[in-house]
């Protein structure tokens, strides 16, 4: 057998059975509440369940961008995190923050390439805590085009969506 052949007879035999391992990780759909979806799926045997949302309005001085979300993801093992992060449909500027704003209160979010997260553990459950209470939250951020987005998301049905997710991932 050619140095070439091996491989690839080991890549076409393995090809039905990583289509299956990915077709296992398709988030499957839980629910709708109001303005949030819940979906779950599993990797590495553990089910991770999120929460996501896209915004109501869509401000800023871009030209085209990708279709911004917002998600809560819980992964429940070995310890239970709830995790907020953004997708703002495009890359931020290296080093920039994006800020939140729910009512009065403000949340700075660090980011990396297409995604920003809290910057603690902490720091999530005091924004899942304000979007609880909140009725819609602002999020604004700058591209590494330095054009800025402001989007406003509906927090609608957002405790809801969470407490669906919290039980869907409870076992």
């Amino acid at each position: 057998m050619s140095a070439w052949t091996r491989p690839t007879i080991i890549a076409l035999v393995l090809t039905p059975l990583f289509g299956l391992a990915a077709l296992a990780q398709t988030p499957q759909f839980l629910g709708s509440h109001r303005d949030w979806n819940v979906y779950a799926f599993t990797e590495d045997s553990q089910k991770i369940c999120y929460m996501a949302s896209e915004p109501k309005k869509q401000e800023g001085d871009y030209t085209r961008r990708g279709d911004p979300a917002v998600l809560v993801t819980r992964r429940p093992a070995p310890k239970v995190v709830d995790e907020v992060s953004v997708q703002p449909g495009y890359s931020y500027l290296d080093g920039s923050e994006v800020e939140v704003t729910i009512g009065g209160s403000k949340f700075a979010l660090f980011t990396r390439g297409e995604h920003a997260w809290t910057k603690s553990e902490d720091a999530d459950q005091a924004l899942i805590t304000a979007m609880k209470q909140g009725n819609d939250m602002t999020v604004r951020g700058t591209s590494t085009r330095r054009t800025y987005s402001l989007d406003t998301y509906s927090l609608l049905g957002f405790t809801a969506a969470y407490e669906a997710m919290v039980e869907a991932c409870r076992g």
